[in-house]
């Protein structure tokens, strides 16, 4: 199934191939005409309200609109992209999944920290909701640092070569 042996790169493609349905079926559910939205999807939508009172899909603060807009029109296609990358060893996949993971983490941040200050949720809502948002969050720090650390290291190879040509 993957082309990759790196074991990273392998639960990054599961984790996306994961996430990309999240994208699609909920996260951005908000954002379609209401009359396209399918009865399980809209039945998803009243499940999760009533079972995690999330403030942010219940009363969709201006900059959460944004976040979903971002989420659907760049993260997504973004991840298809990546797993492509990935899955191909490219060397463009370390710099594009460096920019789509800080993204996505500062996102997150951003809703865990709305919870955090909220008045309007209890103490066990807040660590349902932010363990839950937060869990993501972790995921996308963890790539974010990953592919910072594969662009240093291949930064500081290139000037190494770079300074034994200058030695000769």
């Amino acid at each position: 199934m993957f082309t990759t042996s790196r074991p990273r790169d392998k639960f990054y493609i599961l984790f996306l191939i994961s996430f990309i349905p999240t994208i699609l079926f909920f996260d951005s559910v908000a954002l379609y005409p209401e009359h396209l939205i399918p009865t399980p999807l809209q039945s998803l939508q009243i499940f999760y309200h009533s079972t995690f009172h999330d403030p942010l899909l219940i009363n969709r603060p201006p900059w959460f609109h944004f976040f979903s807009l971002v989420e659907l029109f760049y993260q997504f296609p973004a991840a298809v992209y990546i797993m492509y990358l990935l899955k191909k060893r490219s060397y463009k996949a370390a710099p594009h999944t460096l920019v789509w993971a800080t993204v996505a983490a500062g996102t997150t941040a951003t809703c865990v920290y709305e919870f955090a200050v909220s008045d309007e949720m209890d103490n066990g809502m807040k660590w349902a909701l932010g363990g839950m948002y937060g869990c993501y969050g972790l995921i996308f720090t963890v790539m974010a640092g990953d592919m910072f650390c594969r662009i240093s290291r291949t930064l500081r190879e290139c000037a190494r070569v770079e300074d034994d040509r200058k030695m000769l």
